[in-house]
């Protein structure tokens, strides 16, 4: 198993543990988070769901597993992403209790619109992220572009044009983040939950519904769109040649 489920208290950890690629995720790895992450909260005493990773938070989706699928037909593409890849996001946003994603180490592309589906964020003195998807010529199929908007209007513009790495000081700057200290992000997120506790558990499903309403309005609507352009992207001339620059053989 790629996924470490514990409980600390009264949170649920999920902890990405493929260190070996730096917790990069593939369809199996998405699938793997998600059926993780159904029904986690489903006991009455857990108040909060942390995900972080063991060594980075996420490096992002395998890009180049998708670009290597450039035989797949426009429509098996689509089912991967929508099932695979955008089933994940769901399953974070459908989490009954406040989430809290722990930035322990970098956090790129995919890996960062998991930290945005989250409902805060917490960067360790080791934690960075950047945008990446516009890096190679892609857009974010997981709902990135509509969950910064959420979260930072406008900021998008700011993130593609400078591709560079923000650490805990800028991210917060940014409000993309707040600044976890030396102890490092899973403690502060744990901290959290345990305070949140306080309140008992329906007041904070309450404001999780409140909270996630304008998100889930508009969530469908706008991964249907980002599915479309994701694929048709993937498919564009010289797409290959573009990832292969930037991150190596395909094959």
């Amino acid at each position: 198993m790629g996924v470490r489920i514990e409980r600390d208290g009264r949170a649920v950890i999920a902890t990405l543990d493929w260190p070996e690629q730096r917790n990069a995720m593939g369809p199996d790895e998405c699938r793997e988070l998600t059926e993780a992450l159904t029904g986690i909260a489903d006991d009455p005493d857990i108040h909060g769901v942390v995900i972080t990773g063991n060594g980075a938070f996420c490096a992002g989706g395998n890009i180049k597993g998708a670009v290597a699928r450039r035989d797949m037909s426009p429509e098996e593409r689509k089912s991967i992403v929508y099932a695979a890849y955008q089933g994940m996001i769901r399953s974070i946003i459908a989490i009954p209790v406040p989430t809290v994603a722990a930035v322990d180490g970098a956090c790129v592309g995919m890996g960062l619109d998991i930290a945005l589906a989250c409902d805060s964020r917490f960067f360790g003195p080791k934690g960075w992220c950047i945008q990446g998807w516009g890096r190679v010529g892609l857009i974010p199929g997981t709902g990135g572009e509509w969950l910064l908007r959420l979260k930072a209007p406008g900021l998008l513009w700011k993130l593609l044009e400078e591709q560079e790495r923000l650490y805990a000081p800028e991210a917060a700057a940014l409000g993309l983040a707040e600044i976890a200290g030396e102890a490092g992000a899973l403690p502060r997120a744990l901290a959290r939950v345990e305070k949140l506790a306080s309140m008992g558990r329906r007041p904070l499903e309450g404001y999780v519904d409140l909270y996630r309403g304008d998100l889930r309005d508009g969530l469908e609507a706008h991964l249907e769109a980002a599915v479309d352009r994701q694929i048709a992207l993937l498919q564009s001339p010289g797409i290959t040649d573009r990832v292969e620059a930037i991150l190596g053989p395909v094959g």
